[in-house]
């Protein structure tokens, strides 16, 4: 398990530059006591445990006992991972990280993901990284499928469907989108917004906005969650809305060797994780950043710039979430760090 700040730091971590607020690395059997499981989330660290209860939460622990998809070996600390979901149909994983971390110095935030192993044509659905106000618990996370747990949604967008909430005192939701449907805002994400995504708000298939990551901003319950920028050149009205990203976020890995050993499973996954850089900073009218490393040679490359929400909250909560649906994927996450930027 990775060294961990003790709660009550944070509090005073704007007063250190570049002070660490949380250091998970997820290659253990354990994790942070802090970080709350829910659905499907699990350490591929630990042996693999029971069956997970399907929207619930739990601490977190080894994986379901018959996975699905070419997923990393259990029992394999320290070359474990946070499993979100492995690719099996209509699978749900989050994380919640519920106590409040400083925003007064601003925020930078990385991360290691792997979104890879589709046993279905297409893959689906990609994974968010979100922010929400500290102020409030932060014990389940909003919509899945196209919301990718931060926004709400109406599944399939029927005027007779019931909503499902988006993720309580949301601020920031950063979808890295394989799919495409967190892009647009059909399934009435965004409803009550002024400004709405240059897809509309019709459900669309095929999606509208595959391999696009997306910016989505403040909102509770059915409201809010509007759609801030995406890395698309495109922001007419008529698409299509073609991908500007330098790279794919989906990773080109199919299969896993039976009885493949930790260390081997890791060389094998090595080239298809995308590393990400979020950055808010401190001070009035923050600019936001999101960086990726597509693992070719060139580093860290800009993929979006928008301006931050405003009032930005004293405090900081955070999460993880990805989903499967009829399309399937493998979705991973490794080597998490929130630290203040000045």
């Amino acid at each position: 398990m990775a060294a961990v700040v003790p709660a009550g730091y944070a509090s005073a971590a704007h007063r250190r530059p570049g002070a660490v607020l949380v250091n998970e690395s997820f290659t253990g059997a354990t994790a942070d006591s802090r970080l709350i499981g829910y659905g499907a989330a699990c350490l591929t660290g630990a042996r693999r445990g029971g069956r997970l209860a399907e929207g619930a939460n739990h601490p977190l622990g080894g994986c379901h006992p018959d996975p699905a998809g070419p997923v990393p070996p259990a029992g394999a600390a320290p070359h474990g991972y946070l499993q979100l979901t492995d690719a099996h149909f209509e699978e749900t994983g989050a994380v919640l990280f519920d106590s409040p971390v400083s925003a007064k110095g601003g925020l930078e935030v990385t991360f290691e993901q792997w979104q890879y192993g589709s046993t279905t044509r297409t893959p689906a659905d990609g994974i968010s990284f979100f922010l929400t106000d500290g102020a409030r618990r932060l014990t389940t996370p909003g919509a899945f499928g196209g919301s990718l747990g931060y926004a709400q949604k109406v599944p399939d967008g029927g005027s007779g469907g019931q909503f499902v909430p988006g993720v309580d005192g949301g601020y920031l939701g950063i979808g890295l989108d394989v799919l495409g449907d967190y892009f647009g805002d059909g399934e009435k994400r965004g409803n009550g917004c002024q400004r709405r995504s240059p897809a509309g708000t019709r459900f669309q298939a095929p999606s509208p906005g595959p391999n696009i990551v997306t910016a989505r901003g403040p909102g509770n319950g059915v409201e809010g969650y509007c759609y801030l920028d995406a890395s698309t050149s495109n922001k007419a009205t008529v698409g299509p809305w073609a991908s500007a990203l330098p790279g794919r976020l989906h990773g080109n890995l199919k299969k896993m060797p039976a009885r493949v050993t930790p260390t081997r499973s890791e060389a094998l996954l090595e080239p298809v994780k995308r590393a990400v850089r979020i950055v808010i900073p401190p001070g009035p009218r923050p600019v936001a950043t999101v960086d990726i490393d597509f693992r070719d040679g060139d580093g860290f490359q800009r993929v979006l710039r928008f301006r931050a929400p405003e009032p930005v909250p004293s405090t900081f909560k955070f999460g993880f979430a990805a989903s499967t649906g009829p399309l399937t994927d493998v979705h991973l996450i490794r080597k998490v760090t929130l630290r203040s930027v000045t």
